[in-house]
């Protein structure tokens, strides 16, 4: 097959069979990794029609600086920190002001690429909760003795692992993260719901590894949507097990603040890998500690983030910390490459891309 007549410059760091890829499938490939420090040209920066690069976009200030521009293919699955880019801000004015028309610039996730590490961090996480097992490892670690069955509890009663079955898992956002963790909590005999946008089960679409997620939406027994305060509360009212993933939007910064925690049933856990944003660090707080609340929470990502040091919630007992690696995928940036070949083959062909973020949306 003819290479894709298209320039490519690349500043994801990618295995030898990954470049290969690129350099055999695009007419020209211009490889700088970050790592480099090697800056691209004006020359080269006024030739790339494709940028695939990390989540804050091509290391430009200024559209100008890439005439040719037709794409931006991310590395990452959230998009927000790209579209605070200079020169992604320059377009998304340029759409705003109505002159979208005379430049098309579309841009794409690798949303998908995280599916094989983060939904398997979240399923840990809910049984690593539901069982004490840090409070254990902890204490066994740093005191060097067995515990006692009340020991091990964290109310110092007689210790036993609390069941996924028949539990109800609510899955905040059901895109490609949801929908793979809804496959794997429901496999542990948990009942599955979830909130999304519309309210309504809809055909997975971008990015899909073979064999995972839930491409027709039907493993949820029941939707909510997040726009309407009344079925958000129902939603929240059935989770003994909450996971999300939303990404950073005006509309989810605090989605989930005291009032809303309130809702979630005595003792619920709550394990999220989508923005720290979403829950503010004081009202989690507050949830932990009140009488007959949260029994544990488990933080990928974090409100500031980082965690500034000696904050509460590291040492906080009911609560599991991790510094935002849950979607650190062995060979991630290989599957993104995929993605970013196969968006470079539909750009020629004139079609919509994989992963398509909506600029003044945020996703």
């Amino acid at each position: 097959m003819s290479p894709l007549p298209l320039t490519l410059g690349c500043t994801v760091p990618l295995s030898s069979e990954s470049q290969e890829k690129l350099k055999s499938t695009f007419s020209s490939f211009i490889y700088k990794p970050a790592s480099s420090e090697e800056d691209f040209t004006s020359d080269e920066l006024s030739s790339i029609e494709l940028f695939f690069t990390g989540n804050t976009g091509p290391p430009i200030k200024s559209l100008n600086q890439v005439p040719k521009l037709k794409h931006v293919q991310l590395a990452s699955a959230g998009a927000d920190k790209a579209i605070q880019n200079p020169a992604m801000q320059d377009y998304v004015k340029l759409v705003k002001e109505g002159g979208g028309e005379k430049r098309e610039l579309t841009l794409s996730t690798a949303s998908g690429t995280h599916v094989l590490s983060i939904p398997n961090y979240a399923v840990g996480m809910v049984i690593c909760l539901l069982h004490q097992l840090p409070r254990q490892i902890i204490a066994a670690r740093n005191e060097k003795r067995w515990l006692s069955e009340k020991e091990a509890d964290l109310q110092g009663e007689t210790y036993y692992a609390r069941s996924t079955f028949n539990r109800t898992a609510g899955l905040l956002g059901y895109g490609a993260l949801g929908r793979e963790t809804a496959r794997l909590l429901k496999a542990h005999g948990m009942r599955v719901i979830a909130a999304n946008t519309s309210g309504k089960a809809t055909p997975q679409d971008g990015y899909i590894i073979p064999g995972t997620g839930d491409k027709d939406g039907s493993i949820p027994e029941e939707y909510f949507t997040t726009k309407d305060p009344i079925s958000v509360e129902k939603f929240l009212n059935q989770c003994d097990v909450l996971v999300a993933s939303m990404p950073n939007t005006p509309a989810t910064k605090e989605f989930l603040n005291k009032d809303r925690l309130a809702l979630l049933p005595k003792h619920a856990v709550i394990v999220n890998v989508g923005r720290g944003n979403l829950i503010p660090s004081d009202d989690l707080i507050a949830a932990l500690d009140a009488p007959d609340g949260l029994f544990g929470a488990a933080l990928d990502v974090t409100d500031p983030e980082p965690l500034p040091d000696d904050h509460p919630l590291y040492s906080h007992p009911k609560v599991i910390i991790t510094p935002h690696t849950s979607g650190n995928t062995e060979g991630e940036m290989d599957i993104a490459a995929d993605i970013a070949v196969e968006n470079g083959k539909r750009l020629s062909e004139g079609k919509a891309v994989l992963n398509g973020v909506e600029f003044e949306r945020g996703y």
